[in-house]
């Protein structure tokens, strides 16, 4: 099965409707396509337009319908481990050995 993927972005300054223009997008669920609206907004105002709770791992709205809400620190704890693997694989390739002991 031939699937094809796309990514939409919305960025801006706040106020210009990127939330809302993404939670719009979600009407591709209603086609068929597995949709995630994801923001990496601090406000969290997806949530709102989706009326329901989100959080820093997606959520299945309704069928084919995802939303999540970036959390840094989440992420950050959670891919702790395999951050400091490439950071020290990045700096021994860039033969600074010291910097990784």
């Amino acid at each position: 099965m031939n699937v094809t993927k796309r990514i939409l972005l919305y960025t801006g300054k706040g106020g210009v409707w990127k939330t809302s223009v993404a939670a719009a997008v979600l009407r591709c669920a209603e086609l068929g396509y597995c949709t995630l609206v994801l923001s990496t907004d601090t406000a969290h105002s997806l949530a709102d337009s989706l009326d329901t709770t989100l959080g820093p791992e997606p959520v299945e709205v309704i069928p084919n319908r995802w939303g999540q809400e970036v959390d840094i620190y989440y992420s950050i704890q959670k891919h702790w481990a395999k951050l400091q693997e490439y950071l020290a694989a990045l700096l021994v390739w860039r033969v600074m050995n010291a910097l990784v002991q």
